[in-house]
């Protein structure tokens, strides 16, 4: 009796167990997708912040603007962003702070300071 159950029962349990893992394996793949596609994003945003593209390119103060208001988008890097930030307000400490650049930077540092 006991094995007649366990053939009535075992065969739909195991099948749910096996869609059940494969769900979460399906699950555990997107994000990290998700995750790869966000840093490489992040990445792109940083090679802009340093004013060249990847080809080596050189972008305009505007452009460079964007990319630091752009970071703002990825709390979850802020403590690699914020130093980094931080050394460009360093190398622009002379310069006004109503100048584009300068203030993307300080609106970026206080808002990536602010994330939680």
């Amino acid at each position: 009796m006991d094995i007649d159950i366990l053939l009535k029962w075992g065969t739909p349990v195991g099948a749910v167990i096996v869609f059940l893992v494969g769900v979460y394996q399906w699950a555990d793949a997107r994000r990290t997708e998700t995750a790869q596609k966000r840093f490489e994003q992040f990445h792109r945003a940083f090679e802009w912040v340093a004013g060249r593209t990847a080809t080596g390119q050189l972008l305009v103060d505007t452009q460079q603007a964007m990319a630091i208001y752009e970071l703002t988008h990825f709390p979850e890097y802020k403590d690699i962003s914020i130093p980094i930030i931080d050394y460009y307000l360093e190398q622009s400490a002379g310069h006004d702070n109503s100048g584009l650049f300068r203030k993307a930077l300080l609106h970026a540092k206080a808002k990536l300071e602010a994330a939680k």
